[in-house]
């Protein structure tokens, strides 16, 4: 048996606060198996023409690949950012038992669109 497109995606938010509620808005919709909340990140970008910094979280969440439209759908929905950073990395290899809990706990297709 194949596993669904095993995926990483990150997420930065303003805070850890942020980042947990969203973890928790994706896990009740079944769009991510689990998430890590880094709490403490410093990111550095440009913003309309300035460079800026900020201190930060990272959210980092382990879905399919069948999930990602709508789990990038509501990081947008429920993100305090006009322009939230939702950047998926396909996994290449790992633990199938891990991968196969992944892909089983996954079901964009039970979620609640209310």
């Amino acid at each position: 048996m194949q596993l669904p497109q095993a995926l990483v995606v990150l997420v930065t938010t303003v805070d850890a606060g942020e980042a947990d509620r969203l973890a928790r808005v994706l896990l009740d919709r079944r769009l991510i198996a689990c998430a890590n909340v880094v709490p403490h990140v410093r990111s550095l970008f440009h913003w309309e023409n300035r460079l800026e910094s900020a201190e930060e979280s990272l959210l980092i969440m382990k879905t399919t690949a069948d999930a990602l439209a709508p789990l990038t759908a509501e990081v947008k929905r429920h993100h305090s950012y006009d322009v939230p950073e939702v950047i998926a990395l396909p996994v290449v290899g790992g633990s199938a038992e891990y991968l196969s809990w992944v892909a089983e706990e996954i079901r964009p297709a039970d979620r609640d669109d209310a």
